[in-house]
């Protein structure tokens, strides 16, 4: 019989052949492992060669040989034991698992990591990608918002061709001027379309990505006798056109369409939500703020002061008391809630762009 200065353990050996086991010792001897079957000759094995399979707290232990055998036992804590008599101790992951602090930290620190990955990660990876994506994939996605707007939500404008044509040559002319006087870098391609809001969307204006603009009959007859701030409003949505925010909007919050589009080349994910989503969520605070500020650099550069955008928010805020509405009513806006009305009211009646930051 073999003895050695090693503990043995009784194990399981299963030879790789047959499914039936067969009783053996294992002991452990430098940087080998040792198995004796009966009275044969020890078989051994490098370490280095083996695999230890990360055990469970209950259950059976394995090692797995590199012939294809497999070492059993079924007593977990005779297993453990012998395993640390021998010198040799599980791995970081079975220890980690088995301390509580640690998973309590674990299990923060995978929080805190999912946290961060959707706070900054996702849109960081959502602006990357929308840097790549070619125009005509966002003119794929404002038209296919747009028919689905059409089907659900919008109507038919009941504007005559007159007051359509006059909004638009307008804002237009405005654009041409600012481009002019150099105030604009570059245009930027737009369409205006008219439709009837309804309850749902009232005085409203909408960007889609592509260029495309959706202008409410409501907010015409709200500022029919105010024409220059209907063209700060539709500069305020070209903004958002600019930025390409409906396409980072949509980026961000399909982000598993966006990853699989990255993956894959594949953004049917990303379509198929876009259109619910660009009706029903706002922009953030930085989105809002840069369209703002698109929209009062196009009227300076038109010769338009800003402040004019005062009579809009004031009729805003008189017909969302009339008809009993918070200011985020659910659906998309031209000024959504964020920032505050009030935070933006002063920012259009400042007469001077604020210096620049170092």
């Amino acid at each position: 019989m073999t003895t050695t200065a090693s503990p043995t353990l009784a194990m399981q050996w299963f030879d790789g052949l047959r499914p039936v086991p067969r009783p053996v010792k294992v002991w452990l001897d430098a940087q080998r492992v040792c198995v004796q079957v009966d009275d044969a000759a020890p078989r051994d094995y490098a370490s280095a060669r083996l695999r230890w399979p990360e055990p469970l707290q209950h259950g059976q232990r394995q090692i797995l040989l590199p012939d294809g055998g497999v070492l059993s036992c079924t007593d977990a804590a005779a297993y453990d034991d012998w395993l640390g008599h021998s010198g040799r101790r599980h791995g970081a992951i079975p220890r980690w698992q088995r301390s509580t602090q640690l998973a309590l930290l674990t299990l923060l620190l995978l929080v805190a990591t999912l946290f961060a990955g959707w706070r900054w990660g996702v849109p960081a990876v959502a602006d990357t990608t929308v840097k790549v994506l070619p125009a005509h994939f966002d003119d794929q996605v404002g038209r296919r918002v747009l028919k689905e707007l059409d089907r659900h939500w919008l109507r038919p404008s009941r504007l005559t061709w007159l007051q359509r044509r006059t909004v638009f040559a307008r804002f237009a002319n405005a654009v041409n001027v600012s481009l002019q006087q150099r105030a604009l870098p570059q245009l930027t391609e737009f369409e205006l379309e008219f439709r009837e809001g309804g309850p749902r969307f009232g005085p409203n204006a909408l960007a889609l990505p592509g260029g495309v603009i959706v202008v409410t009959d409501e907010l015409v007859k709200l500022l029919e006798d105010q024409p220059d701030a209907i063209v700060g409003v539709l500069g305020h949505e070209l903004g958002h056109v600019k930025h390409r925010h409906g396409m980072r909007l949509t980026l961000r919050a399909g982000a598993a369409g966006l990853a699989s589009g990255v993956l894959i080349g594949d953004f049917s994910l990303v379509l198929a939500g876009a259109p619910a989503l660009l009706a029903q969520q706002s922009y953030s605070r930085d989105f809002e703020r840069e369209a703002d500020d698109y929209a009062r650099t196009l009227l300076r550069g038109a010769g338009i002061k800003p402040a004019v955008m005062v009579s809009f928010f004031e009729r805003l805020q008189q017909h969302r008391q009339e008809h009993g509405e918070d200011e985020d009513t659910g659906y998309a806006t031209a000024f959504s809630s964020h920032p505050p009305d009030e935070e933006r009211i002063a920012f259009f009646k400042a007469e001077a762009a604020p210096p620049p930051k170092n």
